[in-house]
């Protein structure tokens, strides 16, 4: 059986949950399980209303994809899973919030796997995602800044090197730690 792969451009969603091992180090692991399966009905219900697709989950993570030009959809997807988690987490008195990355950029779509093949995305713009930072708040690389209409850009801040918007809430944010491609070429 053979793979068909193909390049496009997506814009790349990972949402993450900050605070999420250490909160967890010291409860059942039923009680995680079902933690998480709430975060990952959540995820899939915002991803698919908002007009994107889910590619899979990865611990306390989330990999999603929108059509390039739909910055203003997915950013508006975050928000509202950053709502919901806040408000899950509060519920159920843990220090858990939403991180997240969204990124424009070119990926290898296809079925990856032997006999039981998945669906997934690959390449340097999923690359570039993760590099955006990490922990509590949302990241936006320069292209989804770009993408977004001239009102929607005010509650962003920008960040250097490489530029990253991250969103001016009152919660605060991190400093994310993103680095560029050009700044981390691995030698193999």
């Amino acid at each position: 059986m053979s793979s068909t792969f193909f390049e496009t451009e997506r814009l790349i969603v990972l949402i993450d949950l900050a605070g999420f091992a250490k909160t967890f180090q010291s409860r059942a692991d039923l009680e995680v399980a079902g933690w998480l399966q709430t975060f990952y009905e959540a995820c899939d219900r915002v991803v698919t209303d908002h007009g994107g697709t889910l590619i899979k989950f990865m611990g306390d993570a989330c990999l999603a994809t929108f059509a390039a030009e739909e910055g203003a959809r997915a950013v508006a997807a975050v928000r509202a899973l950053q709502v919901a988690v806040d408000d899950h987490a509060r519920r159920h008195q843990m220090p858990v919030t939403l991180g997240a990355n969204l990124h424009i950029g070119r990926v290898i779509e296809g079925e990856f796997g032997g006999a039981r093949r998945a669906r997934d995305i690959i390449g340097r713009g999923v690359n570039q995602t993760f590099l955006l930072g990490s922990g509590a708040g949302v990241r936006i690389s320069e292209p989804v800044y770009r993408s977004l209409a001239s009102d929607q850009r005010s509650p962003w801040r920008k960040h250097k090197p490489p530029a990253i918007y991250h969103l001016d809430t009152a919660a605060g944010l991190l400093e994310g730690g993103g680095k560029s491609a050009a700044h981390n070429t691995a030698r193999w």
